[in-house]
């Protein structure tokens, strides 16, 4: 009899000592493999920066952030009216940098600035963000990170994320801004409802980053010009019926008989969703019709289905949006300000930029809204 309950309680013990070693070693791998971040991003940076600005207010973002900082002067004018100093302005903007390598640069600073303005999301497929065999795990963090619960705990104990999230292949980012990356069709389509998920995580990654850092953001959304054509056409989205009946509709235009035209792009919208040429067509004759909010509509879907993705869209836009009003974030709605003069001026300089008269007025508006922000 003890005999056997010696047996028992040894196959027990060990029992028990293989599992607790088993969790253990468990535990450890995925400690070992993780990196300690509260926010699962699939990637991380080779090498840290570190920067250091001295104004008390900064613009972040990509070319577009560039372009707006070529107007620094004037809105640092308009902020600083009355002042005995101007206010200084600092950019860390540049071409080539989406929005995680702004991310990476305000995380590299000693002190924030009182003011952070964003103006980007035009160049966020200029490099690849995760490994693609690795896309199932990294959802699955997602969805533990979309737990409001674990959020709070990893905010308050960080290095719990190393045993929390699933272990996954990281995708190295380089220090240095690599050439633009040539996408394919189907990789760009794989790729875009998790990096469309990616960038509002960042976003929001931006907001409590400002919030921790006692600096005030400040988002814009990036103007579209709903004028240029999509540069590419999905092939999923299109066929030779397709492209012979969007012929039909062309003769019709080319007969001047615009609400014929229309009436047929809208049943051709109807029944083939998703071709940007479509799209496109049917906002240019909307457009001849004095139907504005349709054409503006029709000419924001024919940009978000371009299978391009050389410029911000629509969709990026209401990322930001969502995430300025969800967090109570101040927007500046530049995209919305240029839609008020489409189709009554030339607004656009290019293919991407605004006409200079546009940034003046932004700026001029920004200056006025900081200034109420600082209650100077």
């Amino acid at each position: 009899m003890l005999k056997t309950l010696k047996k028992i309680l040894t196959a027990g013990l060990a029992f028990i000592l293989v599992a607790v070693i088993g969790v253990g070693g468990y535990l450890f791998l995925r400690y070992s493999k993780n990196i300690e971040q509260v926010v699962p991003y699939p990637y991380r940076f080779e090498s840290e920066e570190a920067w250091k600005v001295t104004a008390p207010i900064i613009i972040v973002g990509d070319r577009m952030g560039e372009q707006l900082a070529r107007f620094e002067i004037e809105m640092a004018t308009k902020i600083s009216e009355n002042l005995s100093r101007p206010i200084e302005i600092q950019t860390l903007a540049k071409e080539g940098l989406p929005l995680h390598r702004s991310i990476h640069q305000l995380k590299g600073l000693g002190k924030w600035p009182q003011i952070v303005l964003y103006q980007g999301a035009s160049e966020e497929w200029n490099e690849e963000l995760f490994i693609p065999s690795e896309v199932s795990w990294i959802k699955k963090n997602f969805e533990l990170f979309n737990d409001e619960r674990l959020q709070t705990l990893l905010i308050l104990y960080p290095e719990l994320s190393r045993v929390l999230y699933h272990p996954i292949n990281y995708k190295k980012i380089p220090a240095a801004v690599p050439e633009k990356k040539e996408w394919k069709q189907e990789e760009y389509l794989a790729r875009l409802e998790l990096r469309l998920k990616i960038f509002e995580l960042e976003l929001l990654d931006m907001v409590n980053l400002s919030r921790d850092r006692n600096s005030l953001l400040i988002l814009t959304t990036t103007p579209v010009n709903l004028d240029v054509a999509p540069h590419e056409v999905c092939e999923i989205s299109t066929n030779l019926d397709i492209e012979a009946d969007m012929e039909g509709v062309r003769d019709l235009i080319r007969k001047k008989d615009h609400k014929t035209a229309l009436t047929r792009a809208n049943e051709l919208v109807a029944r083939y969703p998703g071709n940007a040429a479509l799209y496109y067509l049917q906002g240019q004759v909307a457009k001849r019709l004095g139907r504005r909010d349709d054409a503006i509509a029709a000419l924001k879907q024919a940009a978000a289905y371009d299978c391009l993705p050389w410029r911000a869209t629509e969709v990026y836009n209401g990322i930001i949006r969502k995430v300025a009003r969800e967090q109570q974030v101040i927007l500046f709605d530049f995209a919305g300000y240029m839609e008020k003069d489409w189709g009554s001026n030339v607004t656009y300089f290019n293919d991407l930029y605004p006409q200079n008269l546009y940034y003046q007025k932004a700026v001029d508006q920004l200056g006025i809204l900081i200034r109420r922000i600082l209650k100077l």
